[in-house]
């Protein structure tokens, strides 16, 4: 339940229990529902049907769902008989309201309240009101009623105050709950509960400064106190994971058994980096959920083997997980995680670039996606297949919220190395308007065009040397590879296409001003010089 029980110890009397009495009020402030229905059961053995310990043992059946057993307690003890005591018959009430029979259950209520001296009765108030605030289908406002008399009875007792604010809160009345935790300050300064239920008013609001702060305050108090232990725990799991490891080790300390804190501690583990002793927690769960486990343990055994640098059993356990958890339960890092891993096996390109272009499908988070098309494009380089390398590398930059001109450089040059020219030129084409003085968008049309235009014929690659000529002159030191392509390309065509020997040999002059050298240079430019001077 969502409302945990106000001190037995403030509203019904447990006196008939004697020692056991601290015991039951403990377990049932820590929510140990377990361990107290076993020490109500001896009670009940030893002392019989007491109405209290009716009271707490339907409480503690229908806290654990055990709507059956509750059933089986309240018909074989005739809690439902007129004439049980009114405790019994609240206890009746409650299970018929869990039961969804709420009529039943205030028509009990009612008769209760109907004697004289019951309306006075302070500790039957506050026992309706906390069944009514406890149970889904009770009436939080009739509850409130209740306790505003209980109140006026005894004016001192602080769980009459701690059941307001519960009622409150129920209500969505933050404002009057908070007043009404507040008062049971006045009334119990060092009283744990209230400071636990402010944080929690606070905790709705997703005010972290302030529920933090009643939560340590509570702590401060009672160290053993679960809820609160459970609750700072919550809180740090996504802030601080050693705070969290901390919390839920002594919240399992005060806590009964439960599977559920086998998995909450083994996720820690895992956080925490004691990567075995996430494992050999994870086996242990195997072991004891069998077929009921939760998928999600075989994929953090994957990590944590993965971890340690065991790859092959990371894999077993990862398919065990895509093998039980179902394909609608899937997500993107799943099959990132198992590209990653199928990637260290030489040979499985193939799968691994499958899982990626999965994670692809999955992910409609952005910059995920442009991460996978970086992956992809680097496995179909290593492939040489550039056809597929320029696909994911357009993708990269099509997805990327600030593409670079090495993003746009490197799409370019996968798809020229594809021989898809007419779009590699584009790209580069692309490139030159994006950031125009810069020298490699001319080079690389240059280059693009020069291989479509093998011969010479078309001049096609001619405008792209000389405008990188253009560029490229300002820094020629850091140019000078470039320069030296453009001048010997733009010679050699003016000598053979257009026999324009002057032009070709102001180029290679150009070169050779650069590289003085050169002896092929050299003999071209004397072979130009000889040709001009004949007149040729």
């Amino acid at each position: 339940m969502n409302y945990f029980f106000v001190s037995t110890a403030l509203f019904i009397s447990l006196s008939c229990i004697g020692q056991d009495k601290e015991d039951i009020v403990q377990l049932i402030e820590n929510e140990r529902y377990a361990s107290a229905e076993k020490v109500l059961e001896s009670a009940i053995r030893e002392k019989g049907p007491e109405p209290s310990l009716n009271y707490l043992m339907v409480k503690t059946y229908l806290e654990q769902d055990k709507e059956e057993d509750a059933r089986e307690f309240v018909e074989g003890n005739k809690l439902d008989d007129v004439a049980a005591d009114p405790l019994s018959r609240i206890s009746y009430a409650r299970y018929q309201l869990r039961e969804g029979n709420k009529e039943s259950a205030l028509s009990v209520f009612n008769e209760i309240l109907d004697g004289r001296k019951n309306k006075k009765n302070v500790q039957l108030l506050l026992a309706i009101a906390e069944v009514m605030i406890s149970e889904e289908k009770g009436d939080n406002n009739s509850a409130i009623e209740l306790l505003k008399a209980a109140g006026k009875y005894d004016k001192k007792n602080p769980g009459t105050d701690l059941l307001l604010g519960m009622a409150y809160r129920k209500l969505k009345d933050a404002s009057s709950a908070y007043l009404s935790y507040r008062e049971a300050l006045k009334k119990d300064p060092a009283n744990v509960k209230a400071y636990y239920l402010l944080g929690k008013i606070f905790s709705d609001q997703k005010n972290p400064e302030v529920y933090l702060e009643q939560y340590l305050k509570a702590y401060a108090i009672d160290s053993t106190y679960a809820p609160v232990l459970e609750a700072l725990y919550e809180h740090y799991y996504f802030r601080d994971v050693k705070l969290a490891r901390k919390y839920l080790e002594k919240f399992i300390a005060a806590s009964d058994y439960s599977l559920q804190n086998d998995y909450r501690l083994t996720d820690l583990l895992y956080l925490t980096g004691d990567h075995q002793e996430a494992i050999n927690s994870s086996l242990s769960i195997l072991d004891k959920a069998k077929d009921s486990v939760q998928p999600r343990l075989f994929k953090l055994i994957a990590y944590s083997y993965a971890a340690i640098g065991d790859s092959v059993k990371a894999t077993v356990y990862l398919n065990d997980y895509f093998n039980k958890a179902g394909k609608e339960n899937l997500i993107a890092k799943d099959f990132v995680f198992r590209a990653a891993l199928s990637d260290r096996v030489p040979g499985n390109e193939k799968e691994t670039i499958s899982y990626y272009i999965k994670a692809v499908e999955l992910d409609s988070v952005a910059a995920n996606r442009t991460t996978y098309a970086v992956q992809l494009a680097g496995l179909y380089k290593k492939a040489a297949a550039y056809k597929e390398q320029s696909y994911w590398l357009g993708k990269v930059y099509s997805w990327k919220e600030n593409p670079s001109n090495i993003d746009l450089f490197n799409w370019g040059l996968a798809t020229y190395n594809a021989q898809n020219y007419p779009a590699a030129d584009s790209i580069f084409t692309l490139y030159t308007t994006t950031y125009p003085d810069n020298i490699y968008g001319y080079y690389w049309r240059a280059t693009v065009n020069a291989a479509v235009d093998t011969a010479m014929q078309l001049g096609l690659a001619i405008p792209h040397y000389k405008k990188l000529i253009e560029v490229g002159e300002t820094d020629i030191k850091s140019n000078k590879a470039m320069l030296l392509k453009a001048y010997s390309y733009l010679a050699v065509f003016e000598a053979n296409n257009t026999k324009n020997y002057p032009a070709a040999l102001n180029w290679f002059e150009k070169y050779k001003a650069l590289e003085p050298g050169n002896a092929d240079i050299n003999k071209y430019i004397e072979t130009l010089e000889k040709w001009i001077a004949e007149g040729k």
